[in-house]
């Protein structure tokens, strides 16, 4: 009898941009959101189980980008000497965008990220060489999704309908 597995590559739907700067979360957020014309904002932290960091919980900023239709995240990846996704220890933030983002886009996005004040480096991350980028890309939905869940529950008052 033949076993038969189904394997879905989260990877190629994602574009990941390692950052390293000394910036707090909330100054460098900030920043992106001028520089790229954008409105991340700051959800619940993330949490990764592994072995090394269980119960860590990480910086999480998230915008939905209507014109594009690209799902935008901000994650910080270092947080009391541990690092989020270990096989990149040299980037201190991850911009992760889901969605279609051709290479072009992401080389410019990585340009302007460079000419950004307080921004060190910035990176394309090749998630190939990273085990536990798939479960990682995974919990990251789940995470957005969770969020999205309690918008719809407790929807913000915003006025009257007229």
């Amino acid at each position: 009898m033949k076993k038969i597995s189904f394997v879905y590559d989260l990877t190629e739907e994602y574009r990941v941009i390692g950052i390293c700067s000394h910036l707090k979360d909330y100054k460098l957020c900030w920043n992106l959101n001028k520089v790229l014309n954008i409105d991340l904002l700051k959800i619940d932290d993330f949490s990764f189980n592994r072995k090394n960091a269980e119960g860590e919980k990480y910086s999480f900023y998230y915008f939905y980008d209507q014109n594009s239709r690209n799902d935008i995240f901000l994650i910080s990846n270092k947080k009391n000497n541990s690092s989020l996704l270990e096989k990149i220890p040299e980037a201190d933030f991850l911009l992760m965008i889901k969605g279609f983002c051709s290479e072009k886009k992401v080389e410019e996005l990585i340009s302007a990220l460079k000419k950004t004040n307080n921004i060190l480096t910035a990176f394309s991350v090749n998630m190939n060489k990273i085990k536990e980028m798939n479960s990682f890309l995974t919990e990251t939905e789940l995470h957005q999704l969770n969020f999205e869940k309690k918008e719809i529950k407790n929807p913000v008052f915003s006025g009257p309908d007229f």
